[in-house]
């Protein structure tokens, strides 16, 4: 984002630099000074720094803005939002889908945790957690094999006796059993010991488990009521990325909240069905495509089908593009629209030093014909369901239950 100050010259603020600027604090004692927290990135001092928005107090020791930096903030608070069109590659956002677009009948919490689904779905499990670290000594085993192997003991020791009174003959025999029945008696103990030392899986664990299970079903049962990236080919996902970027800027501006484009629940209302059917529309052509790249054209008959098919997708496909550069005009005279009322109100702070007769009414009736042109754009975008898909919910089913039956 540029600024132009009335001295002349240009300050560039990027999203880095502008954190840094609105979360400057006051200095106590010092009225009217703010500085740069503790924790500001190195290269936004250094960017603030070097266009004279920021200075190192020498007697407090940190990093103040100065008196440039101080009416940067103030634009800042007062301008509106970046939109689509305003990322420094001057494009209309990426070239991939940020969200999933759910169909307008869908109510808000299923769709939220549909999108929130989607997106958990694309992330790995969690890792378990790595055992503890064994203790330096040996841990203790259960007491009660004690009692067994101590009997054993004293039952030895009377046969023993018995056969050294007896005879030698049966010394050997006694004393392998006698060993035998030891070992299996420490074994049982040590079993018994380790197989309480082993961890059971931990509630989390098996609570994130049975989510992503409940989000993987919830997805599978609503699977007609949303369009992903994952169902789009390259050339589709761009041109939702595009319908995407175009109808969050809209949602964004101060003229939807203030309802200065169409009333801003029709103006919701008109953009989500607008981007649920380019959206629903991209799917088809998606589906055609892929069909078309498996479907083998072995003679002239089959590959003149092909051209044909081709040609009446190549059609649709310009149609749909065309309703997506509609919307994308509609941001762009939003986002104008928005910035000649900025423009006025800093035309106003600097009259009040230089009183330009003339300029405040010249600068309102520009910001009245940039927002005609967006309200004229906001009724042309609200004609273009009925021309892509025409409104009603998809085919099939009615829509499945509550997403929090079965949790």
């Amino acid at each position: 984002m540029k600024f132009n100050l009335a001295d002349g010259t240009t300050v560039r603020i990027t999203a880095v630099t502008s954190r840094a600027v609105r979360a400057a604090v006051p200095v106590p004692g010092r009225p009217g000074v703010l500085r740069l927290r503790g924790r500001t990135p190195g290269e936004a001092v250094r960017d603030l720094a070097e266009q004279r928005l920021a200075v190192r107090d020498r007697h407090l020791g940190v990093w103040v803005l100065t008196q440039r930096g101080a009416g940067v903030r103030e634009l800042l608070d007062t301008a509106p939002g970046v939109a689509v069109g305003d990322a420094d590659d001057g494009g209309w956002g990426g070239q991939e889908p940020t969200r999933l677009t759910v169909h307008p009948e869908v109510d808000d919490a299923t769709a939220a945790h549909l999108d929130a689904a989607a997106l958990r779905r694309h992330q790995p499990p969690p890792r378990p957690p790595r055992p503890a670290r064994p203790p330096a000594s040996p841990p203790r085993v259960n007491d009660h094999w004690i009692y067994p192997v101590g009997g054993a003991a004293l039952v030895a020791a009377g046969l023993v006796l018995v056969a050294a009174v007896g005879g030698l003959v049966l010394l050997p025999i006694l004393f392998v059993a006698v060993f035998v029945a030891g070992a299996v008696a420490v074994a049982k103990a040590i079993s018994t010991s380790v197989s309480k030392s082993v961890s059971t899986p931990a509630p989390r664990q098996v609570q994130e488990a049975a989510d992503r299970e409940w989000e993987r079903r919830l997805l599978l049962q609503w699977r007609d009521w949303y369009v992903g990236p994952d169902a789009l080919d390259t050339e589709a996902r761009a041109l939702l990325a595009r319908t995407q970027s175009a109808v969050d800027a809209v949602l964004a501006s101060s003229l939807h909240d203030q309802g200065l484009l169409l009333d801003a629940v029709r103006n919701r209302v008109v953009l989500a069905d607008v981007e649920w059917a380019v959206a629903d529309r991209l799917r088809g052509h998606t589906r055609t495509r892929r069909t078309m790249a498996s479907t083998p054209t072995p003679g002239e008959h089959s590959l003149r089908a092909a051209a044909r098919a081709r040609e009446v997708l190549d059609q649709d496909v310009a149609r749909v593009e065309a309703r997506v550069r509609v919307l994308e005009d509609y941001a762009a005279k939003v986002r104008a629209a928005e910035m000649e009322r900025f423009d006025r109100q800093a035309a106003e702070r600097l009259d009040a030093l230089a009183v330009e007769a003339g300029v405040d009414h010249e600068q309102q009736d520009e910001a009245l014909s940039s927002l005609v042109q967006a309200q004229e754009l906001a009724l042309r975008v609200a004609s273009l369901t009925d021309e892509l898909l025409g409104s009603g919910p998809p085919g099939g089913p009615e829509p499945p239950g509550s997403p929090e039956e079965g949790r």
